[in-house]
């Protein structure tokens, strides 16, 4: 029986230290993030009564954004509330050949500012300076493609909103009571659907004139690949 009461007032010092620790420690964090995302698709024809049309996409991979996040623990739980927003851009070179000895350069790509609120679980075997995270959330994606046929770009005319919901996983190292680094992995159901239209029915590149549709034209973007994140987390 000795030995019980010896192992319960053990764990008993135990959760009261860390009781203790957590009671001293700042309860709001910004951190400025670094990402990395490693997959996303654009389909040209989302809108197209014809499904093999609708299922047609180029992919963009492996690209960086940054973002900041306000968090926030929940005193005396292994809980915190984030909210975040990142700033991602992406593009890709390719070319429409307009007869047989001539091809034009094209930019095609996109722009999205997610903003997202995470609920953050603090696994309990974190200590004061090492920490292991989960979390997940929502989050809405304010989005616009970006395409340029040769020096004409063609505005976005119909701004692209989309909702979906995040997963993530992380650890952190706190260097003081105020400086810690995080690094998360992130898996991030994020699409909007965005209408761009050329200003003028010819574009001129190099001296040669292209007749254009002026008619507004859709695109689908879907990101689902991971995203990698590090970030400095300054605590007060």
């Amino acid at each position: 029986m000795s030995g019980r009461y010896l192992l319960a007032a053990i764990v008993l010092g135990r959760l009261l230290s860390v009781a203790e620790a957590r009671a001293q420690e700042q309860r709001f964090s910004v951190a400025l993030k670094a990402n990395l995302t490693t997959a996303s698709r654009v389909f040209t024809n989302p809108s197209s009564p014809d499904a093999f049309q609708r299922s047609q996409y180029f992919p963009l991979e492996d690209f960086f954004g940054y973002g900041l996040e306000v968090r926030y623990q929940l005193p005396e739980t292994n809980i915190a509330l984030g909210l975040s927003s990142d700033y991602i851009r992406t593009t890709i070179d390719q070319s429409i050949r307009i007869s047989t000895s001539k091809s034009v350069p094209v930019e095609d790509g996109y722009r999205v500012i997610p903003v997202e609120f995470t609920g953050y679980f603090l696994i309990p075997v974190s200590g004061p300076t090492f920490g292991v995270f989960m979390g997940g959330g929502v989050g809405v994606y304010f989005g616009r493609r970006l395409y340029k046929l040769g020096e004409t770009e063609a505005p976005t005319v119909n701004l692209g909103h989309g909702f979906g919901i995040h997963v993530l996983g992380g650890m952190s190292y706190r260097f003081n009571e105020w400086f810690a680094l995080n690094a998360e992995m992130k898996f991030r159901d994020l699409q909007f659907q965005t209408s761009n239209q050329f200003a003028s029915s010819k574009v001129t590149y190099n001296g040669t004139i292209i007749n254009v549709s002026q008619a507004p034209f859709d695109a689908r973007v879907h990101t689902d690949g991971v995203v990698f994140q590090l970030a400095t987390v300054f605590n007060f």
